[in-house]
């Protein structure tokens, strides 16, 4: 239903229901890339893998990032997918009002 009304309204309206690959580029940085990507968009296994393979890094970059609490994994329909934790709305809004109790201008990335 969304799609047909987005699609009478605006051109180059995309329909995505299907995995779209494991081509994720690195810019060298594996531990930001890796931040940034799953930041925006939950990353396969599968994908994760070959990511550090191409990059030629191992395992040991995931389990550094999930300790130190900035990737989480995620099961869904039997698949793990990998995705940087994002800070939870509470938090969030205390930060906010911390800074502005402050008197500071504080900015919450």
């Amino acid at each position: 239903m969304a799609y047909q009304v987005f699609s009478e309204r605006l051109s180059g309206v995309e329909y995505l229901i299907g995995y779209e690959g494991n081509a994720f580029a690195s810019t060298g940085n594996v531990k930001n890339d890796l931040l940034g990507i799953t930041s925006v968009h939950p990353m396969r296994e599968e994908a994760v893998i070959e990511f550090l393979e191409k990059t030629g890094n191992d395992w040991a970059v995931i389990e550094r990032l999930i300790e130190d609490g900035a990737l989480v994994e995620l099961e869904y329909q039997g698949k793990k997918f990998y995705m940087r934790k994002l800070p939870d709305r509470a938090q969030v809004k205390s930060s906010r009002e911390s800074g502005l109790a402050e008197g500071g201008n504080k900015q919450i990335l």
